[in-house]
């Protein structure tokens, strides 16, 4: 997974693997660095794989890695 920092607290994750859109992040540096420790980023991108999705995943700065399979 690519990680591209799009503005100050903004983060993007390109469209891979089975995601049918990319995934936006909402998160300043500091926040970001907690989120990289547990697995909200691989949530984000399994929600990028749903139907229906449409245009982006978003994560919200209250950001966590939920429940995975």
């Amino acid at each position: 997974m690519e990680l591209k920092k799009v503005n100050e607290f903004t983060w993007k994750i390109e469209k891979e693997g089975k995601m049918k859109v990319p995934a936006i992040i909402f998160a300043s540096e500091q926040l970001m660095k907690k989120i990289k420790e547990d697995r909200t980023l691989q949530q984000a991108m399994n929600v990028a794989t749903l139907n229906g999705i449409i245009k982006h995943s978003l994560t919200m700065p209250d950001a966590h890695e939920g429940f995975l399979n």
